[in-house]
């Protein structure tokens, strides 16, 4: 089957909006950027909505709406040394979100507090999608 130039035209610009407009009905998370100089660690995300899920260690796109994450992260102590070494580091609460589609949303753990029972999960970073507001 041969393609006319009409076809091939219309199929190099319906196929990427196509997927810029599916794009754009999600939210994306990203969770391998931290700042180690503010004590945000990058995290692995393990949980979703209180199930275990396997998600690409950068980041991933999710629904919109409310949702809880959890994970385990790697922490850089040049910047934010732990005081008390024989403190254990347990479990974090669940960090509870409200996702907008088309939006960004960086997650990292938060370990600037001496005690470790303040760490926390944390949206650092919202990049707002301008071009997708509801009039």
């Amino acid at each position: 089957m041969r393609l006319n130039y009409l076809q091939v035209l219309v199929l190099l610009v319906i196929l990427p909006s196509a997927a810029v407009l599916a794009q754009s009905n999600m939210a994306k998370i990203v969770t391998d950027n931290g700042i180690p100089g503010d004590c945000l660690a990058p995290i692995a995300i393990t949980r979703v909505d209180g199930e275990k899920r396997t998600v690409p260690a950068k980041g991933f796109s999710i629904e919109p709406g409310v949702h809880t994450l959890n994970g385990r992260a790697v922490l850089d102590t040049t910047h934010c040394p732990l005081v008390d070494r024989t403190q254990r580091v347990s479990t974090v609460p669940d960090l509870e979100v409200i996702l907008a589609a088309g939006n960004t949303y960086y997650i990292g753990y938060d370990h600037k507090s001496p005690d470790t029972a303040d760490w926390k999960l944390v949206v650092w970073k919202v990049e707002e999608d301008l071009y997708n507001w509801s009039w």
